[in-house]
């Protein structure tokens, strides 16, 4: 809980910085500022997030052969799901904190439109199933290597890729895990090179990426089960 709550605290003294700055004009697109820049936050801080949650999950029973006394009452795959199933719920919890804390942000600096209940409650929504595919991926290498050097080392390279993946066309990103917290944006940005205005607009994701979501999920889940299930010790 306590990785979970300084992530939200990171995410609100960011967040908060750059709303200060906020003129009229900004204010009343002051909701899809938010969605925009939270996902561009997301994408640098929750992949390492994600692998600290993952590897606290799995750590612990790296030694003494844990692993080994806990499938002598439950079967690996319980094992395995129960693992994947508390990931889920402290996910869960800490977006839905994090979502019920930004509304209030929003409504306090009076933002143009009312509060998007729905828009809220779907960037919660794809946050969480980017968030878990890319858990699915840390689980399955906290839980196959004892040094939990290697997936964090790919946590925090994750959170590089989700921020360069932004500035590369959307194949570029559609290669990339944690490239999703982009590709999956609610708000879409328009910059005229001539008038030097930048334009906000809502968009939908592609059904296609939200596809290619469920595949990499999929993949991993399965990927990480199997090496699981071959674990010696």
């Amino acid at each position: 809980m306590l990785v979970c709550l300084a992530l939200i605290a990171a995410q609100l003294i960011w967040m908060g910085v750059f709303l200060a700055r906020l003129d009229e004009q900004d204010i009343r697109d002051g909701w899809m500022l938010l969605f925009y820049n939270l996902a561009l936050v997301d994408a640098i801080m929750l992949p390492l997030t994600v692998a600290v949650l993952a590897s606290r999950n799995g750590e612990a029973e790296h030694r003494g052969m844990t692993f080994k006394l806990l499938e002598t009452l439950i079967t690996p795959a319980r094992l395995y799901a129960a693992k994947l199933c508390w990931g889920a719920l402290m996910l869960c919890a800490l977006l839905t904190l994090r979502t019920a804390l930004f509304i209030a942000l929003g409504a306090g600096l009076h933002f143009a439109g009312g509060v998007p209940w729905g828009t809220w409650a779907l960037f919660t929504l794809i946050s969480w199933a980017v968030s878990m595919m890319v858990y699915a991926l840390q689980q399955a290498l906290s839980l196959r290597f004892a040094n939990q050097a290697v997936a964090l080392i790919v946590g925090l390279c994750g959170s590089f890729a989700g921020l360069l993946s932004m500035l590369f066309p959307m194949w570029v990103q559609r290669c990339m895990p944690w490239g999703y917290y982009g590709l999956l944006l609610l708000v879409g940005m328009n910059w005229n090179e001539t008038t030097h205005v930048t334009t906000f607009f809502w968009r939908t994701p592609l059904a296609l990426d939200v596809g290619l979501l469920v595949l990499w999920s999929a993949a991993f889940l399965v990927a990480g089960f199997a090496l699981f299930m071959r674990k010696e010790e």
